[in-house]
């Protein structure tokens, strides 16, 4: 009996922080190789579309880099995964001068202003951002080819409750869909609007497992 056929979208910015909740840290591009591997196993998978905020170059010219290596081991590994992508939009830059600039001007002596630093950085107020248009980016791309019918299943590998419309959506166009999501940060109004989902597990070595319900 032939595989049903199962398409996969992948919310990148929300798996990589649900990931980086339970392991310290994100989830290498090998660990995203093995996931579609273990939903290769149950079906046939007509296409993988990864979704992510691209980083600014001038504003973080490291972030830029990691990101690119990233981007290119993925199409390394799984060469026929679509990347999808919207600009990050940044709300809020501090550079460390700036800081320091403005710590003298408040009156905060030279021997604490390395502290400032610190303590702004450990709490993320050193680059806000936000993510424009990604989700809908997601949503228009899955509902699209749920129209198509050209596939049995729609995957979405994200814990984002902004998704159950669309999910909705696509159930009653008749095509079933999937929710992969680990344990941290995973929306129950998602799971349950799904035909079914899956939990990710992550082993000692930091790889995951999918734990298959049905």
């Amino acid at each position: 009996m032939s595989k049903p056929t199962i398409a996969v979208f992948i919310d990148g910015s929300n798996f990589y922080h649900a990931a980086k909740e339970e392991l310290g840290h994100p989830m290498g591009v090998p660990g995203f190789k093995s996931l579609l591997e273990q939903i290769g196993e149950r079906f046939q998978i007509s296409s993988v579309r990864f979704y992510d905020a691209v980083k600014d170059q001038a504003k973080d010219p490291d972030g830029y880099v990691r990101q690119q290596k990233f981007h290119a081991t993925l199409k390394s590994l799984w060469p026929s995964i679509q990347l999808r992508m919207r600009k990050l939009k940044y709300l809020a830059f501090l550079t460390e001068e700036k800081a320091q600039e403005a710590g003298k001007a408040v009156g905060i002596v030279d021997a604490c202003k390395a502290k400032l630093w610190s303590f702004l950085r450990k709490l993320k107020l050193v680059r806000l951002t936000k993510e424009k248009g990604i989700d809908i980016l997601l949503v228009v791309d899955a509902v699209e080819l749920a129209r198509t019918k050209q596939v049995n299943w729609v995957c979405i590998i994200s814990g984002d409750a902004d998704f159950t419309p669309a999910v909705q959506l696509i159930n009653s166009i008749g095509i079933k869909t999937l929710n992969l999501h680990t344990y941290s940060g995973s929306s129950t109004e998602l799971r349950q609007a799904c035909s079914d989902h899956a939990l990710i597990e992550f082993d000692e070595k930091d790889q995951p497992t999918i734990k298959w319900y049905g």
